[in-house]
C-alpha cells in the first residue's frame, strides 16, 4: 500500500514538507490547505514581526479556528434559511395546491351551472312553446268568440224583425178584425 501513495512537497512559512497523498486529486487539495495555512501565517507574521513561530503557529491556528466558526455559523445559518425557505415553498406548493383545487372545483361549478342552463333553456323554450301554442289557440277562441258575438247579434237582428212583423201582422190581423166586426155591426 504504501508504493501506491505519492510524495508531495509543500512549505509553509519557510519549513519545507514531504506529504503522503494517496492521489492526484488530494495532492491539489493538500496542497490548496497548505498554501491557504501559509497565507494566513505569514499575515500573523506580518503583524507580528517578532513573534516565534510557535506563537505564530498558535495565532494562526487561531484564525483559521475563528474562520471555521464562522464559516459552520455560517452554513448553519444557511441551513436555517434553507428550512425557512422549504417551509415557504411547502406553503406556497400546499396554497397553489389548494388554488388548483379551487379551480378545478369552479370549473366543475362552471360545468353543471352550464348544464343547468342548459336545461332550464330547454324547458323556457318548451314553455314559449306552449305559451305560443295557447295564444294562438286564444286568438283562434277570441275570432270564434267575436263570430259567435256577430252571429248572436244577427240572430236576435232578425227575431227583432220577425217580431216587428209578428207585432204588424197582428195589428194588421186586428184591426181587419175590428174593420170586419164593424161591418159586421153596421
Amino acid at each position: 500500500m504504501i508504493e501506491d501513495l505519492n510524495s508531495l512537497n509543500l512549505k509553509i512559512l519557510d519549513t519545507e514538507f514531504t506529504v503522503k497523498t494517496d492521489s492526484s486529486e488530494n495532492n491539489e487539495k493538500i496542497s490548496r490547505i497548505a498554501e491557504y495555512v501559509n497565507d494566513e501565517l505569514t499575515d500573523v507574521k506580518s503583524n507580528n514581526p517578532f513573534t516565534n513561530h510557535i506563537r505564530i503557529a498558535i495565532l494562526g491556528a487561531m484564525n483559521i479556528t475563528e474562520k471555521l466558526f464562522e464559516a459552520q455559523k455560517g452554513i448553519e445559518n444557511v441551513h436555517i434559511e434553507r428550512d425557512q425557505m422549504a417551509e415557504k415553498i411547502q406553503i406556497v406548493e400546499n396554497n397553489l395546491e389548494k388554488a388548483e383545487s379551487q379551480i378545478k372545483e369552479s370549473h366543475q361549478q362552471k360545468i353543471a351551472l352550464s348544464e343547468e342552463k342548459e336545461h332550464l333553456q330547454t324547458k323556457l323554450d318548451e314553455h314559449t312553446e306552449l305559451l305560443n301554442q295557447y295564444r294562438e289557440h286564444l286568438k283562434q277562441e277570441k275570432l270564434r268568440n267575436e263570430e259567435q258575438v256577430k252571429r248572436i247579434l244577427d240572430l236576435q237582428n232578425q227575431l227583432f224583425e220577425k217580431e216587428l212583423e209578428l207585432q204588424k201582422a197582428l195589428v194588421s190581423d186586428k184591426r181587419q178584425a175590428q174593420t170586419e166586426a164593424t161591418a159586421k155591426i153596421k
